[in-house]
């Protein structure tokens, strides 16, 4: 597994390179991601994994900007046992994706920008388990993800910055165990919040 994300990371900031000498500028990712599984019948981000990647992006004026990132995450949902209260239940979903966003920015000033995009993601890993040991036979995920998101940006200066962003499934990622659906809700979806700092690349001159 190490040796597939480190594989990933290589070829990601090959293509970032290719990008910049293209008249793009790239960035570099890292950071966590707070999750939960709507219709899982669990609430609350209990669920933290981590996010790692890059992307580039390109001015379209002096306050817009477009751009693609790509990078891995973990998400998933999670419910710890609570011994003192004589609840012993524990739960832990974990889905490791490569998510694909494409963003529209908008530059208030210097230090602050939002950003909205929309984004699909490739399931490549899934474990889910609870007290008793890991989950078998239950309902299988989708291995793509549609999402939109949006978010904040704060620079500190030209070159780091912290970003939170919050994403949401548009579509279900797996059906619910009876396969009922009601109105808009045909199943389980991702609700993610992420915090993660952000460095430029400077653009070859």
């Amino acid at each position: 597994m190490i040796l597939k994300h480190f594989t990933f990371t290589l070829i990601l900031l090959f293509s970032i390179q290719n990008a910049i000498a293209q008249g793009f500028r790239g960035e570099l990712l890292a950071g966590i991601a707070t999750s939960q599984v709507s219709g899982d019948q669990l609430s609350g981000f209990d669920k933290v994994g981590g996010l790692l990647g890059g992307g580039v992006k390109l001015s379209t004026g002096n306050k817009t900007e477009v751009g693609f990132r790509m990078f891995y995450v973990q998400k998933g949902s999670r419910k710890p046992s609570n011994l003192s209260n004589g609840d012993p239940t524990f739960y832990l979903l974990r889905l490791n994706y490569i998510e694909m966003p494409l963003y529209f920015g908008y530059k208030f000033n210097k230090k602050w920008k939002a950003e909205a995009g929309l984004s699909v993601a490739y399931l490549f890993k899934s474990k889910e388990e609870d007290e008793n040991g890991e989950l078998v036979d239950t309902q299988p995920f989708e291995k793509i993800d549609f999402s939109m998101f949006g978010g904040v940006t704060y620079a500190f200066n030209e070159k780091i910055g912290v970003q939170v962003h919050y994403w949401q499934s548009l579509l279900p990622i797996r059906s619910t165990a009876s396969g009922e659906s009601f109105r808009l809700n045909a199943g389980q979806y991702n609700s993610v919040f992420t915090l993660n700092l952000i460095y430029s690349l400077s653009p070859k001159k």
